[in-house]
């Protein structure tokens, strides 16, 4: 029954999210992973704002995205809120508690071969940085044995503007490790490695916009 009125609601908010984030829609290397992602595997993106998990639900086509969301500074989120997380397959973190149920239930569902979103910064930024890499996204790709696809946003979302999102090449966290049974240093170093991967990813992110705004190629593509 849920999963009817998710499906309900997706199509019914198709035409608003058109409107709203305008997407266009870049690749690392599109012959190595484009929007249709087969099997399991946990989705990691930079974090500026509440619409980040909204937009990523249109990203790949057919597939439910359920997404970590954060309970924290000695708040929950309204049982509204709550409940119409999960209903899009949310799954919540309560931080301060430090609880980390939140690592078992997402690799419970990567395990039956479905998307899980993490935002690894662990809160929205304001700053336009990316700022430091939390490591639980790591214990749950390795748990779940999954490859990790980074997926960039800028963030540029409202009735106005045009988003823009990268998807780059799926990370296998196994090839970084060397052991099967990563110590906290091996840990840091992978979050590392993955990071400057990511920040790499985004930066190439704002040179293809920068690139397809400047006059000159405006002026080329209206002469053609």
């Amino acid at each position: 029954m849920f999963e009817f009125f998710r499906w309900i609601a997706l199509i019914t908010g198709w035409p608003m999210q058109l409107v709203l984030f305008k997407r266009k829609t870049y690749y690392e290397d599109k012959r190595v992973q484009g929007r249709f992602v087969k099997g399991g595997a946990l989705v990691i993106s930079n974090h500026f704002s509440v619409f980040d998990f909204m937009m990523c639900l249109f990203l790949f086509p057919f597939r439910k995205l359920h997404v970590v969301f954060w309970s924290q500074n000695g708040k929950r989120h309204s049982p509204y809120i709550r409940f119409g997380m999960r209903f899009f397959g949310g799954i919540e973190s309560n931080r301060d508690a430090m609880a980390m149920r939140f690592i078992d239930d997402s690799v419970r569902v990567l395990e039956k071969g479905k998307l899980v979103q993490i935002f690894p910064e662990a809160h929205i930024t304001d700053d336009g940085n990316m700022h430091e890499f939390k490591p639980s996204y790591l214990l749950i790709a390795l748990r779940a044995g999954v490859p990790i696809l980074p997926v960039m946003l800028d963030g540029n979302y409202g009735l106005f503007r045009r988003a823009h999102v990268m998807i780059g090449k799926p990370i296998d966290p196994w090839t970084l490790c060397t052991s099967d049974d990563p110590t906290r240093e091996e840990l840091a170093e992978m979050n590392r490695i993955i990071r400057e991967r990511c920040l790499a990813l985004k930066a190439e992110l704002d040179r293809r916009i920068a690139e397809e705004s400047s006059p000159k190629r405006k002026k080329k593509e209206k002469h053609q």
